[in-house]
């Protein structure tokens, strides 16, 4: 923690175990992971390059505590498991999704997050972004009002991470989708389940439709 607050000197940086993370969610109790972190350690792997994210893997699926998670934290809805692995260390951009998030660090990470209040005409500035330092192993529930994006890795490896969200959550809106465009919100929503500001030095999901929301300097996550 005292090296990754020196190397980034531009970022409050905090331990999830601190009480600032009490704003974004929780520290998830009560649950036994491993069998997700088996899963991602043996049958998935980092790119070389970029992020990699699956919504929904069937093996992780199949596995304990796919169902008490369903149940308990989301109340028996329909839920998928996925996840997402890479070389992440940029913001790039922030989503929420109006539905709890349960993330699993199958290794060392860090998750930059602001405040839905922070929004100013659903705008942000990366001034109001806080980083938090995730160990591996580490279960959390983030709220619906906790803006975020892949994480960022703190070693050369990259980063693994189980994702959990409703059904269908991050998958392509439907083609006859019917948009309230006199809502001002509506201008961020990008995927089903998924509003997302983007920052503007990433292309890529501008190009895809998404608006560049974010004011101010694209935030990275340095560890040497």
């Amino acid at each position: 923690m005292e090296k990754l607050r020196a190397l980034n000197p531009h970022l409050p940086m905090h331990h999830v175990s601190d009480s600032q993370f009490a704003l974004y969610g929780r520290v998830l109790a009560g649950y036994d992971f491993s069998s997700w972190l088996r899963y991602l350690d043996t049958q998935t792997i980092i790119p070389p390059q970029g992020n990699i994210y699956i919504p929904g893997e069937t093996g992780m699926e199949a596995l304990p505590p796919f169902a008490e998670v369903r149940d308990t934290l989301f109340a028996g809805m329909p839920i998928q498991a996925g996840y997402c692995n890479g070389n992440s260390s940029l913001l790039n951009g922030l989503e929420y999704h109006k539905s709890i998030e349960v993330i699993v660090a199958q290794t060392d990470l860090v998750l930059q997050l602001a405040d839905y209040g922070r929004m100013k005409n659903f705008t942000m500035d990366v001034s109001n972004v806080e980083a938090f330092f995730v160990p591996a192993g580490t279960a959390l529930e983030l709220k619906p009002t906790a803006l975020h994006l892949a994480p960022s890795r703190v070693s050369d490896a990259g980063f693994k991470a189980a994702i959990v969200l409703p059904l269908g959550t991050n998958t392509d809106l439907p083609a006859d989708v019917n948009i309230q465009k006199n809502d001002p919100e509506s201008r961020l929503l990008f995927r089903r389940g998924k509003w997302m500001l983007a920052h503007p030095e990433n292309p890529v999901p501008i190009s895809k439709g998404a608006v560049a929301a974010l004011i101010g300097p694209n935030l990275q996550v340095h560890y040497k």
